[in-house]
């Protein structure tokens, strides 16, 4: 059985702009790159020295770069892809994604010295169109589940920016803590609803009789019921714990990760993973970006590639609308604006 190497040749041809295919003789691997995405268009973000200076588009993608490096892996994996994969090894397949899409990319893999590890020689089968090179690897880590395994397989992101695959009990070693600030979201507003009382009849007749009597009727001293703020914090924390990997927390017998509320914030010490599904990425590449009027018309950006890569080809005059003193003001109108 003839499996991919970093020597293997590709049958057909390979373009910047046009698919790659790729075929190994026995079993079958074709990946393609989806029509429309260059190959270099997720190119790393080198600096480009044009008169021995950085120019600036490059210099913000080389900033980008050295504060998170973990952002030019994660778009090189959102390259899409069509990918079959008939009954290779679990090792040969995540070296062909880390090549075809040149992100790094560490399996936890099993052995002498861990025993919960990826299986190097486990078969895979796969098809998948039009998907992103992550959403294969996961996809990949689904089949290479074990049979005994009750927690499953994940990704995440080492501090250097590559790719970590595994058993999340493998991943659990690598933590870190971060503080999150939670006042704004238990801030609790009271609500009110024991207003004085306005008495319309004792109005008029006090009007015919001239007396001096206040209209409102005093409800009394009535405590607007408060809940604690330790009640509310618990209550958070009870619902995070509760959505986001909820057996690897140590308050649900788990191991992956601890949270414990301190002045207004949430400290919690866990692995990359896990912070990920509680605050996501700050420098997660953007896969779609749509802006339109609600007339479907107008102003429209579509973006399938991260924004810093994009060039800007031309600039348009658009139409745009406001209210202004109850009534709609159209930039072409006149006295509207340009």
């Amino acid at each position: 059985m003839s499996r991919p190497g970093r020597n293997a040749e590709p049958e057909g041809g390979s373009t910047a702009n046009g698919p790659k295919e790729t075929v190994m003789t026995g079993n079958k691997w074709m990946i393609v790159l989806a029509a429309g995405l260059a190959m270099g268009a997720y190119a790393p973000a080198e600096a480009q020295v044009r008169g021995g200076t950085v120019m600036g588009q490059d210099r913000q993608q080389v900033r980008m770069a050295e504060r998170f490096p973990q952002r030019e892996t994660a778009a090189r994996l959102m390259r899409r892809l069509d990918v079959e994969i008939e009954s290779q090894r679990l090792e040969d397949v995540i070296r062909f994604i880390s090549e075809v899409t040149g992100a790094e990319i560490e399996p936890a893999w099993a052995d002498d010295r861990f025993a919960d590890g990826l299986d190097r020689d486990r078969v895979i089968s796969l098809r998948v169109r039009n998907r992103t090179a992550l959403d294969v690897i996961e996809e990949v880590l689904e089949r290479a589940r074990g049979e005994f395994d009750t927690h499953g397989n994940t990704w995440q992101f080492s501090p250097y920016g590559s790719l970590e695959i595994g058993p999340k009990s493998r991943l659990n070693r690598r933590k870190r803590v971060e503080i999150y600030p939670i006042l704004d979201m238990v801030t609790e507003l009271p609500r009110y609803d024991n207003a004085p009382q306005f008495d319309l009849n004792q109005i008029l007749q006090g009007g015919r009789g001239g007396g001096g009597q206040s209209p409102f009727q005093d409800p009394g001293d009535q405590d607007v019921e408060r809940v604690p703020l330790q009640e509310r914090v618990d209550i958070l924390i009870e619902l995070l714990t509760d959505l986001v990997e909820p057996e690897q927390w140590e308050r649900n017998a788990g191991e992956g990760g601890s949270i414990r509320y301190w002045q207004g914030n949430l400290i919690v010490n866990a692995p990359d993973y896990m912070h990920r599904g509680l605050n996501g990425y700050p420098w997660w590449p953007s896969r779609l970006t749509n802006v339109r009027t609600a007339q479907g018309g107008g102003r429209w950006v579509s973006l399938d590639i991260d924004a810093p890569f994009s060039r800007v080809l031309g600039i348009e005059n658009q139409e745009v609308s406001a209210i202004v003193g109850g009534r709609i003001i159209r930039s072409g109108d006149p006295g509207g604006g340009g």
